[in-house]
């Protein structure tokens, strides 16, 4: 068992370098549940080699069952699917090629009107930090603490994370993708936003949806790239080119690790403390993030064919979840392993434990079922991702963003096995407000296209003048 944990490992890590180097769009879109799948097969793998560790979370003994190979397949059965259908080479690529998309005039009215909203967050964040007078990583507060603090306008803007930054993340590239510049406007904004996080006592969950989130739309540039509708050389700016060199990156990069790194060791030992810092550390990599995943593994029973539903699981995660407006999956989970009245307790607190997928295809559907529920969860999530980036693509900017909200709601499945997502009257109104943004979009794109035929994709306002007329159709395809 231990031998096919490693042949699992080797084989998710294979798939993951093959991303890296050869499917890099696909790598930057969905780094967001990519990352923690591959890192949480490490963690499974680790504790099927090492284990059993005691978890002081369940207060047992968790690992060295063999629980990592269904874990990893459950991991693959999002990346699979993505891999397949993301428009990055073949056919996909083919299909985003015809019609290239016109940069209108409504894209300079959105753009400064999201510039002037985002500004406006960022300085009513400025006003509420001042009001509230502390000060969280100097007085060595912890992030929920000031949270408490903080009111509704930080915490608000905490949960829209993932919505603030791809919109940052959108309007820097859409005239990238159009054959200009990066608008580092939002850039500025974003930077001043992990300022923010950072001076708030925050560590490595917030930083992490961040910059996911935020580098996601790059993903359609590297598709446009390949598309030939812009190149890294055709950048006019030179503090552009020196950003987006190798040597910024792989800096960028070492600068990032080094300051979560920071923040993490400056949360154990000096914020909350720990008696055992570096053992609190270990736990909170190495077995937290699987722990309630070990432990569910132990309830599979391969032989029960005839009746595999969980009625009960249904019950509790479904229609009468501990507390329905936070994720029913991990309550019900933290009732097996602690009872109901501890799990309501800790919920009550604003305490959930890590993992949630694939527990709850398991819980709830048996043994065998989930290797058919799986991939099929992977394919639909995957498809929202596509869809996004599609979006993006067509410069179809406030569709691509509405549309990220209901991959949020799907990718929340693979983060926290949450299932009740769909269940929400305000996911339901998300859907709604896409498809009106859609159809508007789709309006105004194709009213753009009859109305300025000769316009090449990178054309933003009225015909350009004549002497600036050649380098405009020499940069489009």
């Amino acid at each position: 068992m231990i031998a096919f944990s490693a042949f699992s490992l080797v084989v998710i890590l294979a798939v993951t370098a093959y991303l890296a180097r050869s499917r890099r769009a696909v790598m930057i879109a969905g780094f967001f549940l990519i990352f923690p799948l591959v890192y949480r097969s490490i963690d499974i793998v680790y504790l099927d080699f090492f284990g059993p560790f005691y978890a002081r979370e369940v207060s047992r003994f968790v690992g060295g069952n063999g629980a990592a190979p269904v874990f990893i397949y459950a991991a693959l059965s999002f990346i699979v699917p993505l891999l397949l259908i993301f428009p990055d080479r073949g056919r996909g690529l083919a299909r985003l090629s015809q019609n290239p998309p016109k940069y209108l005039p409504y894209h300079h009215y959105v753009t400064n009107a999201a510039l002037l909203g985002l500004l406006m967050i960022l300085a009513a964040l400025l006003v509420n930090f001042i009001v509230v007078g502390t000060i969280p990583i100097l007085q060595g507060i912890d992030r929920l603490e000031y949270g408490i603090s903080a009111g509704v306008l930080h915490n608000g803007f905490y949960e829209l994370n993932f919505l603030l930054n791809f919109v940052l993340g959108a309007f820097t590239v859409l005239p990238r993708l159009n054959g200009r510049d990066y608008d580092t406007r939002f850039a500025v904004i974003m930077v001043a936003l992990i300022v923010y996080w950072v001076v708030t006592g925050n560590r490595f969950s917030v930083f992490f949806t961040v910059l996911s989130f935020y580098f996601m739309p790059f993903a359609a540039v590297v598709l446009a790239e390949k598309l030939g509708r812009t190149s890294p050389h055709a950048l006019r700016s030179l503090v552009q080119r020196v950003l987006t060199s190798r040597t910024a990156q792989v800096v960028g990069g070492i600068t990032t690790v080094l300051l979560l790194a920071g923040l993490v060791l400056n949360s154990y030992f000096n914020v909350r403390s720990y008696r055992e810092p570096l053992y609190e550390i270990q736990e909170r990599i190495l077995i937290q993030p699987v722990q309630l995943w070990a432990t569910a593994w132990e309830r599979v029973d391969f032989e029960n064919i005839s009746n595999p539903i969980n009625e009960f699981a249904i019950d509790q995660i479904i229609f009468n979840p501990i507390d329905a407006n936070r994720s029913s999956t991990i309550q019900y989970l933290m009732t097996v392993e602690l009872g109901y009245f501890r799990s309501a307790e800790l919920t009550e607190l604003g305490q959930a434990y890590n993992g949630g997928f694939p527990e709850v295809h398991f819980e709830i559907l048996g043994a065998w079922l989930p290797f058919l529920s799986l991939p099929i969860a992977g394919l639909i999530g995957a498809w929202f991702l596509v869809m996004c980036i599609r979006l993006l693509m067509r410069n179809m900017i406030a569709s691509a963003i509405m549309g990220i909200y209901l991959f949020y709601g799907a990718s929340l499945h693979f983060a926290g096995g949450m299932i009740t997502f769909m269940l929400y009257p305000s996911y339901w109104a998300k859907i709604v407000l896409f498809i009106i943004a859609y159809v508007v979009e789709q309006q105004i794109m194709a009213r753009g296209r009859g109305a300025q035929p000769g316009l090449s994709h990178g054309a933003a306002f009225p015909p350009p003048r004549r002497d600036r007329m050649v380098r405009t159709e020499t940069s489009t395809p």
